[in-house]
């Protein structure tokens, strides 16, 4: 089966579930892959536990540098606050773009450091991953343009640009020309009209993407950036926590998607 039709189905589920008559668009999830998460709509745990990882994380990566990224290697230390955060923003997901049950799969927390010269991540890319996986970066420090923003391509309509995924699932699963490096599309759409935005703001400005949208990391100039990025997956069954042990994992497991939807965190637990 392949992402998009376990997508369906869990909605099917979901909608059952929450006794709802109308779930969101699909159209608006795949056309706006890029959206800003209305955090000022959460409770002030959220911004609470935001702060409460700001301050432990800038001590640990202050005293363990590692340029040009510093990871945490455990982020169970944050359990509580990513439980919190968790809560409200995968329920915002839930209901407002997804349409489904949710569960969070990985937890990323970093520090980026000036570099001498764009790879990986810092060269547009796509993520190549089944369009239905989403990312939610966090800042964990103020970003302007000068301590490495996110940046990601705006189509004419001022939305985020998807870039056609070739991993969707057990029916289709190859690799993609080029590692999914965007340098030639990108010259190409620019040329035509296409710009990019890059999102600056405060502690705790929160964007969701999906994976496939066009994007890339800015390199440093000034100071330094601290990120939670937070990634979700579609579940028929409703997970006990957003998070839990023996299903979300950060920097020690490899962050390669499972082929298959349906190996969902019930399977693991």
């Amino acid at each position: 089966m392949n992402y998009d039709k376990y997508l369906k189905l869990c909605r099917e589920k979901y909608k059952t579930d929450m006794g709802l008559e109308i779930l969101p668009s699909l159209n608006d999830f795949y056309d706006d892959p890029v959206v800003r998460v209305p955090i000022e709509s959460f409770s002030d745990t959220y911004m609470e536990s935001i702060l409460a990882v700001k301050d432990r994380i800038k001590k640990h990566f202050d005293e363990n540098p590692n340029s040009p990224m510093a990871e945490y290697p455990d982020i169970f230390d944050f359990e509580t606050e990513l439980l919190n955060i968790s809560n409200e923003l995968v329920g915002w997901l839930e209901s407002e773009r997804y349409g489904c049950h949710l569960y969070v799969d990985k937890i990323y927390i970093y520090r980026t450091y000036p570099l001498e010269e764009r790879v990986s991540s810092y060269i547009w890319h796509y993520d190549n991953n089944p369009e239905e996986v989403v990312k939610n970066i966090i800042y964990l420090t103020d970003v302007t343009e000068k301590n490495s923003p996110f940046e990601y391509l705006m189509d004419k309509n001022g939305r985020g640009v998807l870039f056609e995924s070739t991993r969707r699932g057990t029916e289709m699963w190859k690799p993609v020309a080029n590692n999914s490096r965007l340098v030639e599309e990108v010259k190409h759409l620019f040329a035509n009209g296409y710009t990019s935005k890059k999102v600056v703001g405060s502690i705790g400005t929160t964007t969701s993407f999906n994976n496939d949208a066009g994007h890339r990391v800015n390199p440093i100039l000034e100071g330094y950036r601290d990120v939670i990025n937070i990634r979700v997956k579609p579940t028929l069954k409703k997970a006990p926590k957003y998070i839990g042990k023996k299903y979300t994992t950060g920097f020690e497991v490899s962050g390669a998607v499972n082929q298959n939807p349906e190996l969902s965190w019930s399977e693991l637990v």
